[in-house]
């Protein structure tokens, strides 16, 4: 009998922990949203500021890689990746972790790529785009907003979610580092992490709009 009695409160003690363990991927997956798995951290082609439209994004997943992409072939914009100079790696939990411990302690990483002063000035709207995570900006958003001077510029926001679909505090974030620009918040778009990959047509009928 209590034999019985301590395999069952193992079997109980097994149980908690594996129910404690999903909970935590739970919470990490829906604080953080999108993928378990990072893309390359590879920049795209140098914006030449031709035109007067720039899409800038950050992405993780691929997410909002897409999304960039979809806005930028649509409106015929240059485009731009806000690429850490350390990548996050393809690990989700070890992302997620670091995310967590930036936004804690108000980390700006260090950017690998930039824009040179003169090309920024050139655009008048900058549609930008980014993941929600632990319902705020990554923290390499807030370098990069931090490093230019947007004054003037349109700052139309998209991002990518997963559960956070009015963007959390990301878009009084956006406003916030970026003070002397007219941020669109009201005309963000949100689409959920895992609804990315088939939302083509509503990402780009929505960019077509501006």
């Amino acid at each position: 009998m209590e034999k019985k009695k301590k395999i069952k409160r193992v079997i109980v003690i097994i149980t908690i922990g594996v129910l404690l363990i999903a909970a935590a991927v739970f919470i990490v997956f829906r604080f953080m949203g999108g993928s378990h798995v990072g893309i390359d951290n590879n920049p795209e082609a140098p914006p030449q500021g031709n035109i007067n439209t720039l899409v800038v994004y950050f992405s993780w997943s691929g997410n909002d890689q897409k999304m960039a992409r979809w806005i930028a072939e649509e409106k015929g914009a240059d485009i731009f990746r806000i690429v850490p100079a350390d990548d996050y790696g393809s690990d989700y939990q070890a992302c997620a972790d670091r995310a967590k411990s930036e936004l804690d302690n108000g980390t700006r990483p260090e950017l690998a790529e930039h824009i040179d002063s003169e090309i920024m000035a050139k655009y008048d709207t900058i549609f930008l785009g980014f993941p929600v995570w632990w319902y705020d900006l990554p923290m390499p958003v807030w370098t990069f907003l931090e490093e230019y001077d947007l004054s003037g510029k349109t700052i139309i926001p998209f991002f990518s979610h997963n559960g956070s679909s009015d963007g959390a505090n990301t878009l009084n974030r956006v406003k916030e580092l970026a003070p002397n620009s007219d941020v669109k918040a009201d005309d963000a778009i949100s689409i959920n992490g895992g609804k990315v990959a088939s939302s083509e047509k509503q990402v780009k009928e929505w960019a077509d709009k501006f």
